[in-house]
């Protein structure tokens, strides 16, 4: 198997992810190479959701977005790859996660900017929402900022929750994540509405 450096989940808006990655595909396909083989290895978060779970390599001088031509050489599939990155980031993150109570909703702290990538740790949100009536609604505006509240809980708690979250997400500009409102279900992540029209979220 191909020794391979630290590789983690990366969790990016997919209009992001695209554009960051044309440049080079552009360019490799110009040059007569596979734009296919030197695509991001990506798959989304949730159905309906403007957001993809990617990887990316340690490679002690920055983060490489891994390809299919690098898991090829891996000898691993997407799965196998998927969960030797979980496992890596919960060596990293785990002693410092914890969270923050903004009165009606709270945000997940975990460091090293891993925010958005705790939502593929459904045991954990289903640990946060033990205490919950209903669902565990959570936004995430940008990588270091999700934040969660309880569907039962009062509609105005979850309009201040979306309305700092968009704010955080303008703010971040071509780094801002996702404008849905998701919903922890058995099933995973469901789309529940958006920034701006959450009252399904309440329904649920």
């Amino acid at each position: 198997m191909h020794s391979l450096p630290p590789v983690y989940p990366r969790i990016r808006r997919a209009g992001l992810l695209e554009e960051a990655m044309r440049p080079v595909l552009d360019l490799i396909e110009s040059l007569g190479g596979s734009r296919e083989a030197h695509e991001a290895v990506a798959f989304p978060l949730a159905e309906g959701s403007d957001l993809l779970v990617s990887f990316v390599v340690d490679t002690s001088a920055r983060f490489a977005t891994l390809t299919r031509e690098g898991l090829l050489e891996t000898g691993l599939d997407t799965q196998s790859m998927y969960e030797l990155a979980i496992d890596n980031m919960l060596r990293l993150v785990v002693p410092n996660v914890r969270t923050r109570d903004f009165g009606g909703y709270k945000a997940l702290i975990a460091g090293d900017g891993f925010e958005a990538c705790m939502l593929l740790l459904p045991d954990l949100w289903e640990q946060l929402a033990q205490d919950f009536e209903g669902e565990l609604i959570a936004v995430v505006p940008s990588r270091d900022v999700v934040y969660f509240t309880d569907s039962r809980g009062a509609a105005e708690a979850l309009g201040r929750m979306c309305a700092a979250a968009e704010k955080l997400r303008a703010a971040a500009g071509s780094e801002g994540l996702s404008e849905r409102v998701m919903a922890l279900t058995a099933d995973g992540w469901c789309v529940r509405g958006t920034l701006h029209a959450f009252a399904p979220a309440l329904q649920a």
